[in-house]
Protein backbone atom coordinates (compact mmCIF):
# COMPACT_ATOMS: atom_id res chain seq x y z
CA UNK A 1 0.00 0.00 0.00
CA UNK A 2 2.50 2.66 0.92
CA UNK A 3 4.41 1.48 -2.65
CA UNK A 4 0.98 2.39 -4.47
CA UNK A 5 0.51 5.65 -2.39
CA UNK A 6 4.28 6.33 -3.31
CA UNK A 7 4.33 5.75 -6.94
CA UNK A 8 0.87 7.90 -7.31
CA UNK A 9 2.03 10.51 -5.45
CA UNK A 10 5.81 10.42 -7.33
CA UNK A 11 3.68 10.21 -10.84
CA UNK A 12 0.98 13.26 -9.56
CA UNK A 13 4.32 15.30 -9.24
CA UNK A 14 5.69 14.57 -12.66
CA UNK A 15 3.01 15.50 -14.49
CA UNK A 16 2.09 18.33 -12.30
CA UNK A 17 5.62 19.85 -12.21
CA UNK A 18 6.02 19.12 -16.16
CA UNK A 19 2.18 20.40 -17.07
CA UNK A 20 3.50 23.59 -15.07
CA UNK A 21 6.75 23.88 -16.72
CA UNK A 22 5.42 23.59 -20.49
CA UNK A 23 2.69 26.16 -19.57
CA UNK A 24 5.66 28.33 -18.11
CA UNK A 25 6.96 27.85 -21.80
CA UNK A 26 10.31 26.59 -20.08
CA UNK A 27 12.73 24.76 -22.01
CA UNK A 28 12.19 20.82 -22.40
CA UNK A 29 15.28 19.94 -20.52
CA UNK A 30 15.01 22.19 -17.99
CA UNK A 31 10.95 20.79 -17.61
CA UNK A 32 12.40 17.75 -17.58
CA UNK A 33 14.57 17.99 -15.10
CA UNK A 34 12.31 20.11 -12.84
CA UNK A 35 9.73 17.17 -13.18
CA UNK A 36 12.31 14.46 -12.08
CA UNK A 37 13.13 16.67 -9.29
CA UNK A 38 9.20 17.15 -8.51
CA UNK A 39 8.60 13.56 -8.47
CA UNK A 40 10.62 12.78 -6.11
CA UNK A 41 10.05 15.69 -3.72
CA UNK A 42 6.22 13.93 -4.13
CA UNK A 43 7.27 10.91 -3.27
CA UNK A 44 9.10 11.21 -0.84
CA UNK A 45 6.45 13.24 1.11
CA UNK A 46 3.45 10.83 -0.40
CA UNK A 47 5.34 7.73 1.59
CA UNK A 48 6.05 9.68 4.72
CA UNK A 49 1.84 10.63 4.45
CA UNK A 50 1.05 6.92 3.73
CA UNK A 51 3.52 5.73 6.59
CA UNK A 52 1.50 8.41 9.32
CA UNK A 53 -1.86 7.10 8.06
CA UNK A 54 -0.97 3.75 8.35
CA UNK A 55 0.98 3.66 11.78
CA UNK A 56 -2.85 5.77 12.65
CA UNK A 57 -4.53 3.44 11.69
CA UNK A 58 -2.95 0.57 13.39
CA UNK A 59 -2.65 2.20 16.45
CA UNK A 60 -6.65 3.23 16.26
CA UNK A 61 -6.87 -0.52 15.54
CA UNK A 62 -5.14 -1.92 18.82
CA UNK A 63 -7.00 1.06 20.95
CA UNK A 64 -10.46 -0.01 19.76
CA UNK A 65 -9.78 -3.70 20.81
CA UNK A 66 -8.74 -2.68 24.24
CA UNK A 67 -11.72 -0.57 24.55
CA UNK A 68 -14.07 -3.24 23.76
CA UNK A 69 -12.05 -5.77 25.91
CA UNK A 70 -12.89 -3.47 28.79
CA UNK A 71 -15.79 -2.89 27.80
CA UNK A 72 -16.95 -6.93 27.66
CA UNK A 73 -14.93 -7.23 30.74
CA UNK A 74 -17.56 -4.73 32.55
CA UNK A 75 -20.37 -6.17 31.11
CA UNK A 76 -19.56 -9.52 32.38
CA UNK A 77 -18.76 -7.73 35.96
CA UNK A 78 -22.10 -6.51 35.74
CA UNK A 79 -23.79 -9.89 35.04
CA UNK A 80 -21.92 -11.53 37.89
CA UNK A 81 -22.88 -8.97 40.40
CA UNK A 82 -26.86 -9.16 39.49
CA UNK A 83 -26.17 -12.70 39.67
CA UNK A 84 -25.23 -12.63 43.25
CA UNK A 85 -27.17 -10.08 44.61
CA UNK A 86 -30.57 -10.22 42.93
CA UNK A 87 -32.67 -7.03 43.96
CA UNK A 88 -36.09 -7.58 44.42
CA UNK A 89 -38.80 -5.07 43.32
CA UNK A 90 -42.04 -4.90 44.88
Amino acid sequence: MIRWGTLMAGMLGFILVLALGLSMGKAWERTLTSALFGALAFGLIGQWWMRLWLTSLTAAQVEHAELESIASQNAEASRESEEFNPEEQY
